[in-house]
């Protein structure tokens, strides 16, 4: 444990703020007089400056781990670079792999949408003299993902994810390198300045590679064990396989759009924390069970609304401005917000067993400036309020997680106030769903009275009266 705080602290002492202001001034230092005497960038002296530029990130990097005078930040540091053990056999595939199938995805969906096959000029030259093959590859490495990676994932990564969550530390990561390429747009020679152009649409597309392939990097690199190994074979892959599969511009918004979609499974799955596997987590979001808080974040996604939105279910719960309302397993408070509104002379409690989740409730809760909620924690089969304290109870997407449904409908039964309203919603996709029958059945053997119901099958509001006796 010693140990461990050690290394947090040397982790946190990482700056990437200087790091970014260091490498971003090196690298346009030397390019800018590229850029300004109007050399090609491959002939004699530019292509010293150009290459020194290059250099900037493992320069500055270099720069600030020489100044802490930090020993064991140097063996960590080199070893992150050269330890392949750190790299698991499923990870060598992922970075081996994905950007070749990424690319060659692209290209046939390109060729089947109506656009010419790009010219594959690099690999029929290298295939037809295959020595030449591995100086080529050292050549990429050195003059790219080496330099680079040595700086943006060996240093500044682990700073950002001292500070924030691995995602919003990719997306920092991912801007300025995107940022850091915008001068080689200027360069004559540069696949940059020939090909894509400033401002066209490759340039675009161009520079929003990077903030989205970020996510990527950071997802490798901390399931490596903090590889910066990993993050420049992935570098190299990316580049080796963008001189063998090339892309046309039609295929690169292809090659946009399936990253894009990769980075958002990953977030989804992996969780925009730490981007590492959580296997319990990913259990009881595939699986049946409580609903992880950790990925709340999903229970927001704006398409849900084509599902059920919040102003519907409102409608369905047949509320008056001074009900007092109790929400069972409000999640993040996707509905629990627009409940509120709907009663701002009542209140609405918000009921679930995971302080998380309630957390996440109270902040959404609190922006939206609502001052009549209140927050408990506990079981539902076990309800800590008084006898005909509610107007109306409803759970969404809930009770079949329940771990006794009867004991729970028995409580909410109690206290409902007499002729309350019980509306529980089902939704499609929930492992955890409950037909309409079994929910009815549930229901009326605890003593309440169906009296309506809305939706399909697979998607629908049933709505029950404790009797008024």
């Amino acid at each position: 444990m010693k140990e461990l705080n050690k290394m947090n602290t040397r982790i946190s002492k990482a700056n990437p703020w200087k790091f970014f202001a260091l490498a971003l001034g090196i690298s346009w230092f030397f390019w800018m007089w590229v850029i300004l005497l109007g050399w090609n960038v491959f002939t004699f002296p530019a292509i010293i400056l150009g290459a020194l530029g290059l250099f900037g990130p493992a320069i500055a990097e270099i720069i600030l781990i020489s100044r802490t005078h930090d020993k064991e930040q140097w063996k960590d540091y080199w070893q992150r670079v050269f330890d392949i053990r750190r790299i698991k056999g499923k990870w060598f595939l992922v970075i081996l792999l994905t950007f070749p199938v990424l690319n060659a995805i692209a290209i046939l969906m390109s060729f089947l949408s109506g656009s010419p096959l790009p010219r594959f000029e690099t690999a029929e030259n290298l295939l037809s003299e295959p020595w030449r093959i591995l100086p080529f590859a050292i050549f990429i490495l050195i003059f790219g993902p080496l330099p680079e990676e040595l700086g943006w994932r060996g240093y500044a990564l682990d700073g950002l994810q001292a500070r924030y969550n691995a995602l919003f530390s990719s997306l920092i990561l991912g801007v300025v390198w995107a940022l850091w390429h915008v001068p080689l747009f200027f360069m004559k020679g540069t696949f940059q300045h020939d090909q894509l152009r400033f401002a066209t649409p490759g340039f675009w597309s161009y520079i929003f590679g990077p903030i989205i392939i970020s996510i990527l990097f950071t997802w490798i690199y901390n399931n490596t064990n903090r590889s910066t190994l990993s993050a420049i074979l992935f570098h190299l892959m990316i580049n080796l396989t963008g001189e063998f599969l090339p892309l046309t511009e039609q295929g690169r918004i292809y090659s946009t759009v399936l990253v894009t979609l990769i980075s958002l499974m990953v977030v989804v799955i992996w969780g925009p924390t730490t981007l590492t596997y959580q296997g319990k987590i990913l259990k009881r979001f595939f699986g049946k069970g409580t609903y992880p808080s950790q990925l709340s974040f999903w229970l927001n996604f704006p398409l849900r609304r084509l599902i059920l939105s919040p102003q519907k279910l409102a409608d369905r719960l047949h509320l008056k401005e001074d009900f007092s309302v109790l929400e069972i397993g409000p999640g993040s408070g996707y509905f629990s917000v627009e409940i509120a509104r709907r009663i701002p002379q009542g209140h609405l409690e918000l009921f679930d067993i995971q302080q998380g989740m309630l957390e996440k409730a109270r902040h959404k809760i609190e922006s939206a400036g609502l001052h009549n909620v209140g927050f408990t924690q506990g079981d539902a089969v076990d309800l800590p309020f008084d006898e005909n304290e509610f107007d109306v109870v409803f759970l969404v997407a809930v009770l079949g997680e329940v771990s006794d449904k009867e004991r729970c409908l028995d409580a909410i039964y109690r206290i409902l106030k007499p002729s309350g309203l019980l509306s529980i919603t089902e939704q499609p996709g929930d492992p955890d769903f409950l037909p309409l029958s079994v929910v009815r059945s549930l229901a009326e053997k605890q003593g309440f009275e169906f009296i309506e119901s809305y939706g399909r099958k697979k998607n629908y509001t049933a709505n029950f009266r404790k009797p008024d006796k």
